[in-house]
């Protein structure tokens, strides 16, 4: 049976700078989405990067549609093996709105044979491993798909997802190997055999883009030090808590937008921090 995840853990473990931190003590994030179709997917997960601490946020994407002048906070890239390459060491959130072309396959297996450490899959990128003979994952990659993106790495229809959610996360959990969150209603996270669920969400967050959000908010944590589930659980509650707190100011929830959630990330941060230090 799935396990309620431990929120006062979880307060503990958001990142704070000290006095003399610089910007490389927030880490770097390499986001590589945002194809020629779907550039603002790219943009929300770099954009929850910045929001969430990462010290340094590159995005490789489409730069032919790349609005330079309304976002200058990211060092741009064009997609290349080269510059993936070169951000081994770096962590990693590669799928919303990528494309799922051979081009874009080729780096889900650059990482896989560069033994790349710090990875999130989400959208396109998890349609490219479900298309993969891929026996195992990196125990310290986290996988992030809903319903239909989990059915589809599973190759089961969706229904049997819907119906019985944390029975097939587990079966995923064994054959990637890897941290997995299930988003939805409530959010089921698997790591090293165990599943626990998360009910800090509201349904305001049933709207696309805000899948993007989350990837970026967990990869920004897991920049600054969080180990790979810490990283993803406390993504999970930061980004569901953001989605309450924005409903409080008097919002309904069929109005927020992605880039809402994004500008109320750190008035839930520092919210959560005084929390914890209340405990």
């Amino acid at each position: 049976m799935a396990e309620k995840i431990a929120q006062k853990t979880l307060l503990k473990s958001i990142p704070k700078r000290k006095t003399l931190s610089n910007k490389s003590d927030g880490g770097v994030v390499l986001v590589i989405a945002g194809g020629a179709k779907f550039m603002g997917a790219g943009l929300l997960s770099a954009l929850a990067c910045t929001r969430s601490g990462a010290g340094y946020t590159h995005l490789m994407t489409d730069l032919v549609r790349y609005p330079w002048v309304k976002f200058p906070d990211f060092i741009i890239h064009k997609f290349s093996l080269a510059t993936l390459k070169k951000h081994q060491e770096s962590v990693i959130a590669i799928g919303p709105g990528l494309g799922t072309e051979k081009s874009k396959v080729s780096y889900v297996r650059t990482l896989l044979k560069m033994k790349a450490e710090r990875v999130i899959l989400d959208a396109d990128a998890l349609t490219i491993v479900s298309q993969m003979k891929i026996k195992k994952l990196p125990a310290s990659w986290v996988l992030t798909p809903h319903e239909a993106e989990l059915a589809r790495l599973l190759h089961v229809p969706v229904r049997n997802v819907k119906n019985n959610r944390e029975y097939y996360l587990n079966e995923a959990h064994r054959r990637f190997g890897c941290v997995i969150v299930l988003k939805g209603h409530e959010t089921l996270l698997a790591s090293k055999g165990k599943i626990t669920y998360a009910s800090f969400g509201s349904v305001a967050l049933a709207k696309a883009g805000t899948g993007d959000v989350l990837l970026g908010v967990i990869a920004a944590l897991r920049a600054q030090g969080l180990e790979a589930y810490p990283a993803a659980a406390l993504g999970v509650l930061i980004h569901g808590t953001a989605a309450k707190d924005w409903e409080k100011k008097g919002n309904d929830h069929l109005g927020l937008r992605p880039t809402d959630l994004i500008d109320q990330i750190p008035q839930t941060i520092k919210r959560l921090r005084s929390t914890a230090k209340g405990n």
